[in-house]
């Protein structure tokens, strides 16, 4: 599910601010990586990146032109993940 403007920019600020928040919101993304790449193989990358950007210090990553935030990342791996667990779902549902 797609995050609004609003909560992207309330979710990196508490990030920025709030070193528990940083902690936690990147072990609840840890707990999504499986799922995620299982859907979309080519996230590794992306995955390494949002690694190395919220092991940094706040705001001390630099980003190149258009290159995705610490939140565009995690957009992408929540929509991964959620369309894993749709599929997953769907074929436990599926009657042989």
């Amino acid at each position: 599910m797609p995050l609004s403007d609003e909560k992207k920019s309330e979710t990196r600020e508490r990030i920025n601010r709030d070193p528990d928040f940083r902690d936690e919101f990147l072990a609840g993304a840890r707990n999504m990586y499986m799922k995620a790449m299982k859907f979309n193989p080519e996230l590794a990358n992306e995955i390494d990146r949002f690694e190395k950007i919220l092991g940094a210090e706040p705001d001390a990553y630099e980003f190149e032109k258009d290159e995705d935030d610490e939140i565009g990342i995690f957009e992408k791996i929540l929509i991964a993940y959620d369309n894993q667990v749709l599929l997953e779902e769907k074929e436990a549902s599926t009657i042989n």
